[in-house]
Formats: C-alpha cells, sequence, structure tokens
C-alpha cells in the first residue's frame, strides 16, 4: 500500500472500536477510539478491558483511550439539544427503513409524525450525547473524563445549519 503523501512517515495509528474491536487493540498495543454505541456503562467496562490486557508495543508503550462524543453547546441547553435533532432523525430512520437520509432542519423533524417505533428510536438517538450551556458541557466533559479515564475526547457535532455547527465549536473551543 502507497499512502501518498505520508509515505515514509511514521503516522500515528488508532484503532476504532466499539466492543470486541478493543480486545484487538489491547492485544495489539494500539491507542482506543471509542464510542458509547451501547451505553456509557457497557463503554467504561469495555475500557477497563482494553486498559487490563493491553500489551505495550511500538505504537503505544501504555494504554490510551479517545472517546468519541457527540457534543453540542449553545445558549441554551434547548438549542443545543436542537442541533442533535437532525442527526438524531436520520439515524432513527436509518434503524427503520435501512437507509440514512439527507439531514432536515430541527423545525421539520419535530413537527413529523412518527410512529412508536420510530419515536422510541429517535429518543434512544439522542441518548448519550454531551449537549447544553458552555457552563454545562464543560462540566458534563469533566465528568466524562473522570469516569472513563479518558487521554481525549474526540468532539463531533452534526447539526443541519453549518453556521449553527461552527457557532457550537466555537463556544466549545471557548472552554480550553
Amino acid at each position: 500500500m502507497h499512502a501518498v503523501p505520508a509515505e515514509g512517515l511514521r503516522l500515528p495509528v488508532f484503532l476504532l472500536a466499539t466492543g470486541s474491536g478493543t480486545g484487538t487493540a489491547a492485544e495489539f498495543g494500539m491507542p482506543l477510539v471509542i464510542a458509547a454505541v451501547h451505553g456509557d456503562d457497557r463503554m467504561i467496562r469495555t475500557i477497563d478491558s482494553y486498559r487490563e490486557h493491553f500489551r505495550a508495543s511500538e505504537w503505544a508503550a501504555q494504554p490510551y483511550v479517545v472517546i468519541a462524543r457527540s457534543v453540542a453547546v449553545a445558549d441554551t441547553a434547548e438549542q443545543a439539544r436542537r442541533l442533535l435533532v437532525p442527526e438524531a432523525w436520520a439515524t432513527a430512520f436509518s434503524h427503520t427503513r435501512g437507509e440514512f437520509p439527507p439531514l432536515e432542519p430541527p423545525e421539520q423533524v419535530l413537527a413529523r409524525e412518527m410512529s412508536d417505533r420510530e419515536r422510541t428510536r429517535f429518543e434512544r438517538a439522542l441518548d448519550g450525547h454531551v449537549f447544553g450551556t458552555a457552563d454545562e458541557v464543560a462540566v458534563a466533559l469533566k465528568d466524562l473524563t473522570a469516569r472513563t479515564g479518558a487521554d481525549e475526547i474526540l468532539v463531533t457535532t452534526t447539526a443541519y445549519d453549518p453556521e449553527d455547527r461552527l457557532d457550537s465549536y466555537r463556544l466549545l473551543a471557548a472552554l480550553a
């Protein structure tokens, strides 16, 4: 394989996993990127197992954990939650219909009539995200780091409006 323009460079390698792949990361001594696809409790147990079984390698001398989390920051918690609505609906739609649709404005999603199954999937898709005002998000991320012992947090924000996404990232960056 030829990775251009990185050929000849020693780039860091991370393994992205949500479950059993963490065993591979531990066995080969690779840094781990993990999301709470099955909830925080299961993710924390998986991280603990990764750390317990980790073997040092040329990639990492010790376990290294990056938590991937969707984060939305706005002036109010409700505004921040609305940023997550389009992707939550797209996720619910994909789980009930087998395809991931383009994101729609939050107002359009919230006005939509959903079947019980869609509503359940939609609400579940909103769980596990960090959202709120800058102060609320700062506390939540500090708590997440304390509970997981994460070395890094990989933040994504998928909002329908690119300006809303940039505003969220600006508010998040100001926390640093």
